[in-house]
């Protein structure tokens, strides 16, 4: 049986990604080991599926309709910038969030919830919702990279709010390039219907 490698994203508005990508180019400059996120794949992710055979599709996107039934569209604001695990030895660069929180936070419960009856585990770990910029491959220039963000991360609240009305469950395909992703189907908040791409 054929398997996809799926997550669920809130995906971005094109101005949204113009501007995050604006960020990225301001710290292109500083020589460091890093692969950066390009501007088509910016988005932030709910919940890691991993291998999903084909069939299982459509029942995952029902539950995840049903699960989110009662969650209205939020609003979200990009705001500063920082590293996982931190700033001392930074392996990811991410963009914070501020606003509805709460809705995102409950979002991603439902979702991590909703696929356990599927054999999938809930995660462990905290939720911490964020924009992933880069990946550090290693600590070469790394000292140099955070002074950058450090001295730019308050360029990211003009990116203004972006209004979420949607999560969509993301095929996620790798070659040497990088990942591609393609939207599968996309589950309308407040009530609305599941619609396959």
């Amino acid at each position: 049986m054929k398997q996809l490698r799926l997550f669920w994203a809130v995906n971005l508005p094109v101005e949204t990604k113009k501007k995050l990508s604006g960020i990225q180019t301001k710290l292109k400059d500083i020589p460091c080991d890093i692969k950066w996120v390009d501007e088509e794949n910016l988005h932030f992710t709910l919940k890691f599926l991993g291998n999903v055979e084909v069939s299982a599709v459509p029942a995952l996107v029902d539950i995840v309709k049903a699960a989110l039934a009662g969650i209205p569209a939020f609003t979200v604001r990009p705001l500063g910038m920082g590293f996982f695990p931190g700033a001392a030895r930074p392996h990811v660069l991410w963009v914070g969030l501020q606003g509805e929180l709460g809705r995102i936070q409950k979002s991603y419960e439902l979702i991590n919830s909703a696929h356990v009856s599927f054999g999938f585990p809930l995660e462990k770990r905290p939720f911490s919702p964020h924009l992933t910029l880069a990946r550090l491959r290693s600590g070469k220039g790394s000292e140099a990279l955070v002074a950058k963000v450090n001295e730019i991360s308050s360029d990211v609240g003009q990116i203004g709010s972006l209004k979420i009305r949607s999560v969509d469950l993301m095929q996620s395909e790798l070659n040497r390039r990088g990942p591609i992703y393609t939207p599968l189907a996309k589950v309308e908040l407040a009530g609305r219907q599941a619609v396959f791409k």
